[in-house]
């Protein structure tokens, strides 16, 4: 990395030394974190259904 010129990020280790499962477990929780907020700004489970079945096919994978 230091002889090629190419910047450290430490960002570029989630990729290489996070388990996949370790990796969905962390994305469930923020996910949940999120929705916790959302609903706590007034939005309903309704609302966010709604959301996710009008953009499934534009948010990216």
């Amino acid at each position: 990395m230091l002889l090629t010129g190419e910047t450290w990020n430490p960002s570029n280790l989630v990729d290489i030394e996070t388990l996949t499962e370790q990796r969905k477990k962390y994305l469930k929780s923020n996910l949940k974190s999120d929705i916790g907020q959302l609903l706590s700004i007034g939005l309903t489970i309704e609302d966010l259904k709604d959301f996710i079945q009008q953009n499934a096919k534009t948010i990216p994978v």
